[in-house]
């Protein structure tokens, strides 16, 4: 396991205040009402959000303390803190005339050493009789560009909702990589039509690859309607379509059977769908530490593995499953809502994460 830091968030006691006579003049009745809400999104990274809305507002200056100051018009603001200390987060609602209301709130940021929030499974550096070909450990500040790309929008006008009726509007802002881990938080928030945004990211046209053993260590949000997925498709897909690319699903889980991992794939046989699929049910939910969910994938055959213990095999030596003898891509990402997991209700907490310790190609 990396080695990494462990934040911790405190929210403090919260003043308000009315005006400011420092920039701007006081405003009238007509601004009035400015409703704040200071909330921890991760506390592994220092990542909080400010909501914030205003009768008659045009627009709202969040200083998050640190100087990091935002202006916008969204009623929605996230902000990662990279230091401990103490911090005033100022939140300023303006007219079209330059008048305010402001809002005031402490935050203490303290780091430490939790080891234990980055417990679970691990997997090692290296295999008897095979080479590290791939690795992404995440250890840099930003998603690696010369590898990953995002997927972006609803799937529309092609394959609206992305072939599942799923609900949520994939974008970048929706990954953040930081303290050696890639988080994909999937967020209850309006944006483009879609009332839910999450990410999607794939290394089609930078990195594939044909056979060979695949580590991804994550811990998976929870939540019912949500739909993680580490997964592969042929990277002739542009060519020859789906089913007939070919498709592994290193790791689904549904978000209403929390404890359950799914390992699938899917081709295309004589012209007609098939699939192989298997589950395996651990002890508890997956979202409560790190997990390693791996394939090794053969000439002969692909298995299926959760922390190294195989629960599925599919013989691959068939003539009509050669999708899976073509070099494949990989993607990750957090689906909102689908045909398999249904859709999220009342008892579905927002915004949730996976996020993705490492991923590792070995052949």
């Amino acid at each position: 396991m990396k080695t990494i830091q462990f934040l911790t968030v405190v929210l403090a006691v919260i003043t308000f205040a009315s005006c400011d006579d420092n920039n701007g003049t006081e405003a009238t009745q007509d601004l009035s009402d400015l409703q704040v809400s200071i909330a921890v999104i991760d506390e592994t990274t220092g990542q909080v959000a400010s909501t914030h809305t205003a009768l008659n507002a045009a627009s709202y200056e969040i200083d998050f303390g640190d100087g990091a100051v935002v202006n916008t018009g969204a009623n929605y603001v996230e902000h990662s803190y990279q230091s401990s200390g103490v911090y005033t987060i100022v939140v300023k609602a303006f007219d079209n005339e330059e008048r305010f209301l402001r809002y005031e709130d402490d935050v203490v940021i303290d780091f430490g050493d939790v080891s234990n929030l980055h417990e679970g499974y691990t997997t090692p550096l290296s295999y008897e009789g095979m080479e590290l070909i791939f690795a992404q450990e995440f250890d840099n500040p930003t998603l690696d560009a010369s590898i990953w790309t995002h997927e972006t929008g609803t799937g529309c006008p092609n394959l609206c909702g992305w072939g599942n009726n799923e609900w949520q509007h994939y974008r970048s802002q929706n990954t953040l990589v930081d303290n050696g881990l890639a988080t994909i938080t999937a967020k209850n928030e309006s944006f483009e039509g879609a009332n839910y945004t999450s990410s999607r990211m794939i290394t089609k046209g930078k990195f594939a690859f044909k056979y060979g053993r695949v580590d991804i260590r994550a811990k998976l949000p929870r939540g019912q309607g949500l739909w993680p997925a580490l997964w592969m498709l042929g990277s002739n897909i542009d060519q020859v379509g789906w089913p007939a690319c070919g498709e592994v699903d290193i790791m689904e889980m549904v978000g209403n059977r929390e404890s359950t991992t799914y390992g699938t794939a899917h081709w295309d046989n004589n012209g007609n769908y098939a699939s192989h699929s298997n589950s395996y049910d651990y002890t508890e939910d997956l979202d409560q530490e790190f997990h390693v969910y791996s394939i090794v994938w053969t000439e002969q055959s692909i298995k299926w593995y959760f922390d190294d213990l195989v629960y599925n095999t599919l013989d691959i030596t068939s003539a009509s499953l050669s999708e899976f003898r073509e070099p494949m891509f990989l993607i990750m990402n957090v689906a909102v809502g689908g045909n398999w997991p249904g859709y999220p209700n009342p008892s579905t907490e927002f915004p949730t994460s996976m996020e993705v310790d490492y991923v590792r190609v070995f052949q």
